[in-house]
């Protein structure tokens, strides 16, 4: 819940010592973004994830937004832009999770099977699930540590085809 309007405060958010779940997460992107001695700055502004200038100003990322849902956390659409208004939205974890950047060891493979059937993907945890494979098999597979898993052989589509 949030909390209820302080005097001192602009906007309520901040008051008594505590911050609302919003505030806290508009705290949190900006270090993300512009601290660079924050363990996770590499991913975020050390790669060029920015805020857009509007957003330096918590009122106007209040107004753009609207305040937290609960179970919600702040999403960028686009993984590879930055934090304004036209790529934000509040996003439950599984629609985070659906909406990440393709991990180096998720990059696009083949999959043929002992009947010569080619399957595409790009998720090696779900194809191994699916298929009653083990992960770290099917990496080995990938990287050349291994031939085949349970009949399966693998190979990479190279980065610059992704």
């Amino acid at each position: 819940m949030e909390k209820s309007i302080h005097p001192n405060t602009r906007h309520g958010h901040k008051a008594g010592g505590k911050s609302s779940p919003t505030y806290q997460t508009w705290c949190e992107m900006k270090r993300r973004c512009q601290d660079v001695n924050r363990h996770d700055y590499e991913r975020y502004g050390g790669r060029g994830i920015k805020i857009c200038e509007r957003w330096q100003d918590f009122a106007n990322f209040l107004k753009d937004m609207g305040v937290r849902p609960p179970g919600k956390t702040l999403d960028r659409v686009d993984n590879s832009k930055g934090y304004e208004p036209s790529n934000c939205r509040w996003a439950t974890r599984k629609e985070q999770i659906q909406n990440r950047r393709v991990p180096k060891n998720q990059r696009l493979f083949f999959a043929i099977n002992r009947q010569d059937l080619m399957i595409l993907s790009n998720n090696q945890h779900e194809f191994a699930r699916r298929y009653n494979l083990n992960q770290c098999n099917i990496t080995n597979c990938l990287s050349g540590r291994n031939r085949t898993h349970k009949g399966w052989r693998f190979l990479r589509i190279p980065t610059s085809l992704n």
